[in-house]
């Protein structure tokens, strides 16, 4: 991708994150799969009403589940009010629309917006992604014709000032026109201005306005003075103003750049690599039983600033530690590796085995009803969660939690059919528990 393409990207995402998604999905990533628990439960309340479907895709959002909260965001679409409008409906479009140009599918993206635009949604945001987006297409002409049918409605935003100026900084015989609406965006702080200041910069070089060129790409370098593609420029305009020296000391300041940022590549390449070859050296120590082995390989790994792969790290570390008895060690470091990780169902389900374990079974339930929330059909921690009901004396609970277990997958689990038959029988449900328990004694290994 072009330093052109790759800036005018830049500018979409600023725009779209800031103003579209931002105030609409949780910022804290400890507190999103609580955030997806809640969203579904709410839609489990209300399965055919607007708000809940979208705010169910909105937490899939924060969590990067492009493709569960694609889906979830068209079930929102099918659910909205008809003839409704307003920020809430847009965003059932715009946020999805922004998923798809992430996963390089701009084509679709546009196509979502340009049906957005025909349902009439009353919503600037609509139109200036709209045209954005087809300006990171190359669709200049495109671009301007959103800009102009938002105009039409009677919609006006910097974000659209914006797209405006972008769109006729791209029309050789139209550039000049662009300056006023990329000076209106930097007033309103639209977009990235390090990115709007180079279009205007490019505008004004073009038309051998160099001073005022060279006083965007100077602003633009004090904002992102280690951006090489911002030094890059500056340092291309001053050789065409004439001023060689600065040029070439702006040339020699971009391969500077560059240099240091292929250094950087290599060493955490080469520590990626380390904590790799380590991370394989621990499973095979623990593999052969070798647990204080593969221990002291794990030590120091994830306080390494170069460190990748820190997460797994982590997990590994806590595995081995539940296996030599350590378990409130190993449910610290699983809470490490689930807060690097929140996406990660493993983590969750895995603290909340531990936690049970080490006799804290309020904490242990929350990290199993959060692995439930990334995964609704785990079986494992429906039955985790059916023990932990059966120890506090809920045996109703912790019967629906069982048979929900069973039906996920786990009937050729002897230790859940042996826990199932004890909760009926204290039920008084006496012949489905003996049921249980013959399934339990059909299941059992045999003794040596």
């Amino acid at each position: 991708m072009s330093g052109a393409a790759v800036l005018l990207s830049i500018v979409t995402s600023a725009i779209a994150f800031g103003q579209i998604v931002g105030d609409q999905v949780d910022p804290a990533p400890g507190d999103s799969v609580a955030v997806l628990a809640k969203a579904r439960a709410a839609v489990g309340r209300a399965p055919s009403e607007f708000a809940p479907a979208l705010a169910l895709a909105r937490a899939l959002t924060a969590l990067g589940r492009a493709d569960d909260a694609l889906a979830a965001f068209a079930h929102a679409r099918e659910l909205a009010p008809a003839g409704a409008g307003g920020d809430a409906v847009a965003s059932a479009s715009l946020a999805p629309a922004l998923l798809l140009r992430d996963l390089d599918r701009t084509g679709d993206a546009i196509r979502l917006l340009e049906e957005a635009v025909d349902r009439r949604l009353g919503s600037a945001d609509v139109y200036e992604q709209l045209a954005l987006l087809r300006l990171a297409e190359g669709q200049a002409d495109e671009a301007l014709a959103a800009v102009s049918a938002a105009e039409a409605e009677n919609l006006a935003s910097p974000g659209l000032d914006l797209a405006r100026g972008l769109a006729l900084a791209r029309h050789a015989n139209r550039r000049g026109e662009a300056l006023g609406y990329l000076q209106r965006a930097l007033d309103a702080g639209a977009g990235d201005p390090v990115v709007v200041h180079l279009e205007a910069a490019d505008v004004l070089a073009a038309e051998g306005r160099f001073p005022e060129a060279l006083g965007h790409l100077r602003a633009a370098a004090e904002s992102a003075p280690e951006e090489p593609e911002v030094v890059y420029r500056l340092g291309r305009t001053l050789a065409a103003a004439g001023d060689r020296e600065a040029a070439r000391a702006a040339l020699e300041r971009h391969r500077s750049l560059e240099e240091a940022r292929e250094r950087a590549a290599e060493a955490e390449h080469l520590a990626s690599t380390e904590t790799a070859s380590a991370l394989s050296d621990a499973r095979r120590l623990a593999g052969e039983g070798d647990l204080e082995a593969a221990l002291e390989r794990l030590a120091g790994l994830p306080e390494r600033r170069d460190a990748s792969r820190a997460a797994d790290v982590y997990s590994l570390r806590a595995k081995v530690l539940y296996s030599m008895g350590r378990v409130d060690e190993a449910a610290a470091s699983i809470a490490e590796a689930r807060r690097l990780e929140p996406n990660r169902v493993e983590h969750h389900y895995l603290e909340g085995m531990f936690l049970h374990t080490a006799g804290h079974a309020e904490d242990a339930a929350a990290a199993l009803e959060r692995a439930l929330a990334l995964d609704p059909g785990l079986g494992e921690a429906h039955a985790l969660l059916g023990m932990i009901a059966a120890e506090a004396g809920r045996s109703a609970e912790a019967a629906e939690r069982m048979e929900r277990a069973l039906r996920l997958g786990l009937d050729n689990n002897a230790p859940l059919r042996f826990n199932y038959a004890r909760v009926l029988e204290n039920l008084g449900r006496s012949e489905e528990a003996k049921a249980q328990m013959e399934a339990f004694e059909r299941l059992r290994p045999l003794p040596p």
